[in-house]
């Protein structure tokens, strides 16, 4: 399917964890609908569905108006962690290349690429994110803990691949602490980051 290479702003309205916040989406012209696909970020940023399988599909979230709305996508199936997922990495990137002059956890402007809905079991939800050494994978938690898409777990998650680009801290003991607690501070900072515009402004 042909997508045009133009990414427009659209309206995230609202995300889950983080209120109303602008998107980069691309119009797909074979379906004439909008998709969570940022072209402006380095190599890009995208949000694909794993539809609660195991994959990682090239399958699309859209939206025909890119007013992608709380009662579009605030559903049981709890879509609207998508919304989440694509604005923490758009921010996360801003953050290591605004702050740091980083293009992409590697440095080399590759892809960030999320999957919602990802389940490492088939017939269970996955009460966890994780990043699998190349993309995000998010899960859809259970009755006691929703969609692990918020912000800081973007942060945090992506954080991992910089790690695996920067340092050899074998992920065990102290140097695995060290990598865990890496993720944690990037994690808060691009919460931050990402919510004020600045890591001196004032957070409410």
């Amino acid at each position: 399917a042909a997508v045009t290479s133009v990414s427009v702003t659209g309206t995230a309205n609202n995300t889950k964890y983080s209120g109303s916040r602008p998107i980069k989406t691309t119009l797909d012209t074979a379906t004439n609908k909008y998709i969570l696909k940022d072209d402006t970020r380095g190599g890009g940023v995208q949000t694909f569905n794993s539809a609660k399988t195991t994959t990682y599909p090239t399958t699309n979230f859209s939206d025909l108006d890119n007013n992608w709305t709380t009662a579009e996508y605030n559903n049981t199936n709890k879509d609207i962690g998508a919304l989440d997922a694509h604005w923490g990495a758009e921010m996360t990137y801003d953050f290591w290349k605004n702050i740091f002059n980083r293009n992409s956890y590697d440095d080399k402007g590759t892809m960030l690429k999320s999957y919602v809905h990802y389940r490492s079991v088939a017939t269970t939800s996955l009460v966890n994110a994780f990043w699998n050494g190349s993309v995000m994978s998010y899960g859809d938690g259970n009755t006691t803990t929703s969609i692990l898409t918020s912000i800081d777990v973007c942060g945090h998650e992506i954080g991992h691949g910089i790690c695996s680009e920067t340092a050899a801290l074998a992920y065990q003991n102290q140097s695995g602490a060290l990598n865990e607690g890496l993720s944690d501070v990037w994690g808060a900072c691009i919460e931050h980051y990402g919510r004020t515009g600045s890591l001196n402004a004032p957070y409410a």
